[in-house]
């Protein structure tokens, strides 16, 4: 019985998402609940499974077509017509009528040889547009360690390459060189030239992108957004810098503490704890502008987003009610939020309801300051860089080395002004400075 997959609403009001990789192919057997394929909506990179089993006759679209709720994507155990029991089939356009041919004979022609594909596989499936099958998380561990993917075996589902089969890639001895048979002893003759060596072979340039590239859906949706806000929001970016030496001693006290319970303590989850502690002093820093219908929006919860970057670009899910959880809550969400984030494994409620943003370029910065751009729905973006040692005037008006943190606070001129805008900078100064502040609610 010819089965039709049609597009699932993965999402809540979801209207359309764009196929951004097809996980199976025509003559794929698989069984009912495996995954078919990725879709990208909004910026949430989610696989969809499929309700059927059976054997795949058609992909009604190409990778990266967008496709609205409801339309056809998969014909099971058909004809490759399309045509579904209980409906029509999608209507195509006619093939043109065949130009006839000559009845003469032509002289027969040498079968041509099969075309040598650029890339050999070893074990691993391709995506429709030409990738390895791995997530974002396990392209860049290969990345970072200089690992050929098209070399890896792989073991996951649907010819997945998954992080197991990376780590014990590495972890396998690279072969032996085989040694090169001693020379004899009999000398060459004076007058014969030497044999030059074989010159060693040239470093691998670096890659060089050229040309016109498709947009990923992901830098799409990243493009339209940010595009938006820009030209409707008036930013004004305030910039300070704080000395946090208490905090870098509180969160190596906790740090090892963390890890034990499995995640990382980073700084994060102490710069939106006091994002939660100025929002509760000042309201507008967690608040929006609505102005279809000329009012300001104050959110009841405070919850602080953080940027994720990912080889599909930035992912911005958020903590919820950050004011009302501990510092090591904050951690545990924010780790493993970041973790799936990279792995394309974040929940749609999780990128939704954000109401003010911190945004990180650490290691990567190079004053510290910058201009972060407003999120939708918010009315400020907090962007910090990496902590310094730079030279300070102590408090006995000694100088001194310390530990800066830049800090670079963008927010919405039509909710907030430059005087506010720096009372929220001089709270966020107070209670990064001093942490325990946070600790006691002051």
């Amino acid at each position: 019985m010819t089965e039709i997959f049609k597009m699932p609403d993965i999402g809540e009001g979801m209207a359309e998402g764009e196929i951004a990789n097809w996980l199976v192919k025509v003559g794929d057997t698989i069984k009912e609940e495996d995954a078919v394929a990725e879709v990208q909506n909004d910026k949430l990179l989610q696989e969809i499974l499929s309700p059927y089993g059976g054997t795949i006759t058609k992909l009604f679209v190409e990778a990266g077509t967008v496709v609205k709720v409801g339309e056809p994507l998969i014909e099971f155990d058909g004809d490759g017509s399309g045509a579904s029991a209980g409906g029509e089939a999608p209507k195509e356009e006619p093939a043109p009528a065949p130009t006839p041919e000559p009845e003469a004979p032509a002289a027969p022609v040498a079968p041509a040889a099969p075309a040598t594909p650029e890339v050999t596989k070893v074990g691993a499936e391709y995506t429709s547009n030409g990738q390895l099958l791995a997530m974002p998380s396990v392209r860049e561990y290969a990345r970072k360690h200089d690992i050929d993917l098209t070399q890896v075996p792989a073991t996951g589902r649907h010819g997945h390459i998954t992080m197991a089969d990376v780590e014990n890639f590495t972890a396998s001895p690279a072969p032996a060189p085989q040694a090169s048979p001693a020379p004899t002893a009999t000398p060459e003759p004076a007058a014969a030239p030497a044999t030059p060596s074989a010159p060693a072979a040239p470093a691998k340039p670096a890659e060089v992108k050229a040309g016109r590239v498709p947009l990923s859906p992901v830098r799409k949706v990243i493009a339209k957004t940010l595009t938006n806000q820009v030209q409707t929001i008036p930013h004004v970016t305030v910039m300070d810098e704080v000395e946090v030496s208490k905090l870098m001693d509180l969160r190596d006290q906790f740090k090892e503490q963390a890890k034990q319970k499995g995640y990382k303590l980073t700084y994060m989850p102490f710069v939106a704890k006091a994002l939660a502690g100025a929002a509760r002093k000042y309201p507008e820093l967690s608040a929006m502008v609505d102005i279809e219908n000329q009012e300001i929006v104050y959110y009841e919860d405070t919850n602080v987003s953080f940027a994720v970057d990912t080889d599909n670009g930035l992912f911005v899910p958020n903590v919820k009610n950050v004011k009302s959880k501990s510092i090591m809550e904050v951690a545990q969400e924010i780790d493993d939020m970041a973790i799936r984030g990279r792995a394309g494994d974040l929940k749609p409620d999780e990128l939704k309801g954000g109401t003010v943003t911190i945004t990180n370029i650490g290691s990567e910065s190079g004053s510290g300051f910058f201009t972060p751009i407003i999120n939708p729905g918010e009315s400020a973006i907090l962007g910090i860089g990496r902590i310094r040692k730079t030279p300070i005037v102590n408090e006995d008006g000694e100088l001194a080395v310390g530990n800066t943190l830049k800090l670079s606070l963008s927010f919405d001129h039509r909710l907030i002004d430059g005087a506010l805008a720096q009372k929220i900078m001089n709270e966020l100064k107070a209670l990064l400075s001093n942490p325990a502040y946070m600790l006691m609610e002051v």
